[in-house]
């Protein structure tokens, strides 16, 4: 039951992932086994649920991959659920202080670190009672940085014990800089990304960004971030489909951007 992405994290290596927006059991699998570190399945933004969550995260059962799920909110039975149906870490969205950020702590891990409840339906199926006691080592807690506040705070946030990471919501940052959404090369942006990777640096914990393309993952990486997507189930869906059209008309190779979003 060892959380390989989040041992790649604390070895301070860089690990590659993808987001999942749509519960469609078929296409995990073949991103569970394209060679990714890590899926995060988004329940804040995403076209699924948590039932669909149930439905779909048993098709990473054997595979080398490490499932994740970003929450819709700071929510301890929210966090409590995905983590009960198997996921592995959490993505928290939205979180602006210190006592936020303890508050997600909290809802990922069982005492005495935390005030996880038990009651680990699929993981005790598959690793049985020993993941009571493994849980806490193997559950990554992450927190997102999504708006001024949350970066003015961003030194304190990531010293919090029990944060694993913070992860960058790229356009909401933005909004909360007061910058055009998208405007990545922005100094107020690279500043910004600056601040969060020194702060992550100086707890000891990873900085991951979602990115918008291959490219701005690529970029994110070379900056010092330890976990990055490389894009998401329809941004890989869209660029292959404009390839193939292009290529069967004839027509130059299309070139994916930063802003190829979701």
């Amino acid at each position: 039951m060892q959380n390989t992405s989040l041992n790649k994290w604390r070895e301070h290596q860089a690990s590659l992932g993808a987001w999942i927006n749509l519960p469609d059991l078929h296409i995990t699998e073949t991103l569970a086994r394209s060679g990714l570190d890590w899926l995060c399945f988004d329940l804040q933004h995403g076209l699924m649920d948590y039932h669909d969550l149930a439905r779909i995260l048993p098709g990473l059962n054997g595979q080398p991959v490490t499932p994740l799920v970003r929450v819709a909110a700071n929510s301890g039975d929210q966090i409590g659920k995905v983590l009960d149906v198997g996921a592995q870490g959490v993505i928290v969205p939205m979180v602006n202080n210190v006592d936020e950020a303890k508050k997600a702590v909290a809802a990922c891990f069982y005492p005495p670190k935390g005030l996880r409840s038990c009651g680990p339906m699929r993981p005790v199926m598959q690793y049985g009672f020993e993941y009571l006691a493994k849980a806490n080592d193997n559950v990554a807690c992450v927190v997102m940085i999504e708006t001024l506040e949350g970066l003015e705070n961003v030194e304190a946030i990531a010293a919090v014990e029990g944060i694993d990471g913070v992860f960058i919501g790229p356009v909401d940052l933005c909004y909360g800089l007061g910058i055009t959404p998208g405007d990545f090369g922005h100094a107020k942006f690279q500043d910004a990304l600056m601040t969060i990777i020194h702060a992550c640096k100086t707890n000891n914990i990873a900085a991951g960004m979602f990115g918008y393309s291959p490219e701005l993952a690529k970029q994110a990486i070379d900056s010092g971030f330890t976990f990055v997507s490389a894009g998401t189930d329809i941004s890989f869906f869209r660029a292959g489909m404009a390839q193939s059209i292009a290529t069967a008309k004839g027509e130059a190779p299309v070139t994916a951007t930063a802003k190829a979003g979701y």
